[in-house]
């Protein structure tokens, strides 16, 4: 048997890319490829949403209804919790401290119940932000 050995370097050419020279945008127009979370015009944005709309609502009833399946009431707790924080708030502040002093009850009333469920809705997106 016979070994053969090289002492010098081997020359290998690798393969010329048919990529070669090209820019990153010429690269990206070439594969049809898009800048990563780039927003889309408004009117792209809301064909996208209309599209998409079958799929907002099922995940929005899916995480309400897992959200309250254990309570008692289930959903009728999203709107029974704000109003009777209403009530709470009319009871110890219109009644107790007479914050409402001047003020007709019927402009109270839905001035506190409108505060309480915007109090609440800001309270819990910043929450699940």
């Amino acid at each position: 048997m016979s070994e053969t050995t090289h002492d010098g370097p081997v020359a290998v050419t690798a393969p010329v890319s048919p990529d070669e020279g090209l820019s990153a945008a010429e690269l990206a127009a070439k594969y049809g490829l898009s800048v990563s979370g780039a927003r889309p015009p408004l009117g792209a944005y809301v064909r996208q949403l209309w599209g998409r709309r079958h799929f907002i609502l099922a995940f929005s009833q899916a995480k309400l209804t897992a959200q309250y399946s254990r309570a008692k009431l289930g959903q009728l707790w999203q709107v029974a919790t704000p109003l009777l924080n209403a009530a709470v708030y009319f009871f110890i502040f219109g009644l107790l401290l007479g914050a409402k002093r001047g003020i007709p009850s019927d402009v109270y009333v839905p001035f506190l119940v409108t505060g309480v469920f915007v109090f609440t809705f800001t309270q819990s997106s910043v929450l699940a932000g």
